[in-house]
């Protein structure tokens, strides 16, 4: 008979997990120039000092925070093999990357932010996984039935526009929210914007 047994946390494990949730969501609310210490401390209820415990400084919790956030893309890009990637798996992906970014939606609307900056501010992490995701799509887009010469800027055209339609049902939202007011639905809108991700996905792809 196997038993599983599962991992103990430490203390210290927990705090650095909380440290992270609190981060991620200053991060993503007021950007890295608008973030503290002070108030990623205050927001797990520690002390500041408490901080340094865990991480070496501000830049450190960022690093942390990025590597959090692009963990389940990564394997999400591991599982989508350039021998395994069809069609099919092609289109199940909008539906994949907003269950991805619904379960870590402060997540999104911070990769939104490294979308939205400068080139020379854009995180090295960030934009490593952008070009794996650019190569495998340039391998893909070959292989398409009369695909003839792809143009590498058509490729991170198609997936910049597919990337921002995603994640703009999770930066979006406040706006959504003040424009619906009570007609509001989270699951309708996710609905909506699912709807439109695949129509564009198609009329990208095909």
């Amino acid at each position: 008979m196997n038993t599983q047994v599962e991992p103990i946390r430490s203390k210290g494990d927990a705090t650095r997990e909380r440290i992270l949730d609190a981060a991620e969501q200053v991060f993503a609310e007021s950007g890295y120039e608008g973030t503290t210490l002070r108030e990623i401390a205050a927001l797990v209820g520690i002390r500041e000092p408490s901080l340094y415990g865990h991480f070496a400084n501000k830049e450190a919790i960022y690093a942390a925070v990025i590597d959090r956030a692009l963990l389940p893309f990564s394997d999400a890009l591991l599982d989508w093999s350039q021998s395994d990637l069809t069609v099919k798996t092609l289109f199940d992906m909008p539906a994949k990357l907003l269950a991805l970014h619904a379960r870590h939606p402060y997540s999104a609307q911070l990769l939104q932010r490294e979308f939205n900056s400068p080139p020379q501010r854009i995180s090295p992490k960030v934009l490593r996984w952008q070009q794996q995701f650019v190569a495998q799509s340039e391998h893909f887009m070959a292989r398409l039935p009369d695909a003839g010469a792809v143009s590498k800027s058509k490729v991170v055209a198609n997936m910049l526009t597919c990337t921002t339609v995603i994640l703009g049902i999770f930066s979006t939202r406040g706006m959504q929210m003040q424009l619906l007011g009570e007609e509001y639905d989270a699951e309708v809108m996710m609905a909506e914007h699912l709807r439109l991700a695949n129509r564009i996905f198609k009329s990208l792809v095909m």
